[in-house]
């Protein structure tokens, strides 16, 4: 019996040091610079090397729609794009903070707001958080959002399961195939308009979850105390968008008022030309490489008029 639990110890051993020695390949793989779209700010993060001026936040209505190269050659400063698909204030501020973490304060930040961003996401791409499970405080943070179960957290390769392709990539099996061409953060879209997303909707509503009301505003305080000038920005949405947009005279009135608090002036572009044009749009809420180009011109163009970056 003794020999028998033996061999199982033995056994076991080899396997979880087996686990860690893969866990560690794939990880480090998935976290190198050639890795998924999803994956190339964290990966840029954890470098250290984003020595920005300006660093840009939002949602993909930040990712797709703000080109830092548009906005350095007219600002004149280094900019970077954090915008993060699919993904409300909740993972915006875990992305934020793991930045500082690792990467110097920024002098600016500039706050996509919109409809979306008082919410809270889980669940959609969170396999991209799998690859960093080293750090703790991110695994922390992330793990009050997303379903990590024990064994998730704590042993190796246990995250990866039901992610073939990531498991593939890591393995050096396959590369990924997800058009990934980002530059600085942000990834103009090549697409044709598209309104059927925009025909099925009756309203839209806009978030305004307490607790994460909660936690936009100390995230701003916190900015505010290290002398960090924030931008808010309404990002042109399809002005058909918006007129479906719920009580947006109460949306606009709660960004205000949070942007009265911390003396952050507005840019808002939700009625702009380039909102009446689906030229410019590949969905309602979304520019296409065209109209981002265009808007980020506009935008670099608003802020350098403002004097605030002079000063």
């Amino acid at each position: 019996m003794k020999k028998f639990l033996l061999h199982i110890l033995v056994f076991g051993t080899i396997v979880i040091v087996l686990a860690f020695v893969v866990d560690f390949f794939i990880s480090n793989n998935l976290r190198k610079p050639t890795g998924a779209k999803m994956m190339s700010n964290w990966n840029a993060i954890y470098s250290g090397d984003i020595q920005s001026d300006v660093i840009i936040m939002g949602n993909s209505r930040a990712w797709v729609q703000y080109s830092p190269q548009i906005l350095d050659s007219i600002l004149e400063v280094y900019s970077w794009n954090l915008g993060i698909d699919g993904s409300c204030i909740n993972r915006q501020i875990i992305a934020y903070d793991t930045y500082r973490r690792f990467n110097p304060k920024p002098k600016y930040i500039i706050q996509n707001i919109d409809f979306s961003t008082l919410g809270i996401t889980s669940g959609f791409q969170k396999e991209q958080f799998l690859p960093y499970f080293f750090d703790d405080s991110l695994r922390t943070a992330v793990s009050e959002y997303e379903d990590f179960n024990f064994f998730g957290n704590y042993f190796p390769l246990w995250r990866y399961i039901g992610y073939r392709d990531f498991i593939r990539v890591g393995l050096q099996m396959t590369d990924f195939n997800d058009g990934c061409n980002v530059f600085k953060g942000y990834q103009g879209v090549i697409r044709e308009w598209n309104g059927a997303i925009l025909a099925e909707q009756t309203e839209i509503n806009y978030s305004q979850d307490s607790a994460m009301l909660v936690k936009f505003d100390n995230y701003l305080a916190s900015a505010y105390s290290q002398n960090i000038k924030v931008i808010f920005v309404y990002a042109p949405v399809y002005i058909e968008a918006t007129k479906k947009i719920k009580n947006i005279e109460g949306m606009y009135a709660m960004y205000d008022s949070i942007a009265q608090k911390y003396d952050i002036p507005i840019l808002d572009y939700n009625y702009d030309a380039i909102s009446y044009d689906t030229t410019y749009f590949y969905n309602a809420t979304h520019l296409n490489k065209k109209g981002a180009e265009l808007f980020s011109t506009k935008l670099a163009h608003d802020i350098d008029s403002l004097g605030i970056l002079r000063n």
